[in-house]
């Protein structure tokens, strides 16, 4: 999914030069397909757990490999990762090793024991939950949830908070979500998150109700921009797209508030691993054209260093990508996920992007 962060409390950003060499820095590790609930766009297509799901056993010696490579940042995510009855015990050893843990979640199994000992026990530092809309009804039909899981999760959002964690909420930007984005934002200001993350499917696994492909998003949400800039407290917005700089509606935001451009690290300085081990660049590349490797018998590193779709990202142009485009070699010839998911090739042009359409017409 591509990102932009709307960001209401001061904290840590930077201006990087993410298309630079960098070591493996950061790992998405999605550590189930289960989920307890059934939303319509998924990039892992979870719903069930699947054969060959990385036992308690395997989990720990991806632990032991993640810290022999160097890396102290991990996100977790899934399907819904506390599903798994060891993810704490997972957290608990990664906290051994000195990783830190980032969590993406549904929040609806998050108790307070299980909160508390994060807390205590692990180097949990902040949660993103998917929320995608305030309206309870709404919540519960769109995420085949049910009664009463909203207030339940806004619940946990409070005990969250109340820990210490980085709060941020999150919504997939979609036909049935996107005007009701607007009032998540003033929610969020009401009870002190952190960040509303909006997220810009694409269509890589289950993308039912989305927007179709082609459509302009950015431009559909100028309002919800208009909206954040004139709430009583902001700080900043961050974009994770590779072409965000050139879009028009970007550029205007930038001249309101200030606007921070950090890119796509995937297989830049990041890796995927999926529930069963499998290695990917980007936690929207779970399919098969995509692996480079599997986490139970293969280095991370090395995997990293070695891989071709790796050196595709890394140098898009040594691969013809948008070789004919000024821009390419700062935007990395944008998103490899999107055009992919349009043409079933990883070095084909990506066509989402605005300068891309308007060399094209």
């Amino acid at each position: 999914m591509l990102d932009i962060k709307l960001k209401l409390k001061a904290g840590h950003t930077s201006e990087r030069q993410w298309m630079e060499s960098s070591r493996l820095k950061t790992l998405f590790w999605n550590v189930t397909y289960d989920c307890n609930y059934r939303c319509p766009v998924c990039f892992t297509d979870s719903g069930e757990t699947q054969p060959g799901e990385l036992t308690t056993e395997e989990a720990f010696r991806t632990v032991k490999r993640i810290h022999e490579a160097g890396v102290h940042d991990v996100i977790i995510s899934g399907g819904e990762p506390f599903i798994r009855k060891d993810m704490t015990a997972i957290l608990e050893k990664m906290a051994k090793s000195g990783i830190r843990a980032r969590i993406a979640s549904n929040g609806s199994l998050l108790t307070e024991n299980i909160l508390s000992r994060l807390r205590n026990a692990t180097l949990t530092d902040s949660f993103q939950i998917s929320l995608d809309t305030v309206r309870p009804d709404f919540y519960e039909k769109f995420h085949n949830a049910p009664a009463g899981s909203f207030l339940d999760v806004m619940d946990t959002l409070g005990r969250i908070k109340e820990y210490g964690f980085h709060t941020t909420v999150s919504v997939r930007v979609m036909p049935e979500t996107l005007a009701g984005i607007p009032k998540l934002i003033d929610t969020a200001v009401e009870l002190g998150w952190s960040t509303v993350t909006l997220h810009i499917p694409v269509p890589t696994r289950r993308f039912r109700d989305a927007f179709p492909s082609g459509t302009d998003i950015i431009s559909l949400l100028r309002p919800v921009f208009e909206h954040f800039c004139d709430c009583s407290r902001t700080w900043l917005v961050e974009t994770y797209i590779p072409w965000a700089q050139y879009h028009p509606v970007i550029k205007k935001l930038a001249e309101r508030i200030r606007v921070v451009n950090r890119g796509c690290r995937a297989g830049r300085d990041r890796l995927t691993i999926n529930p069963t081990g499998m290695i990917s660049p980007c936690v929207c590349l779970d399919v098969q054209e995509a692996y480079i490797g599997n986490v139970k018998h293969d280095n991370l590193q090395d995997v990293f260093k070695n891989s071709r779709l790796c050196n595709l990202m890394r140098h898009p142009l040594d691969y013809g990508i948008c070789a004919d485009c000024p821009n390419a070699g700062k935007c990395g010839g944008g998103c490899r996920v999107s055009a992919f998911a349009t043409s079933g090739r990883m070095d084909a042009v990506d066509q989402s992007c605005p300068v891309r359409r308007r060399m094209d017409r």
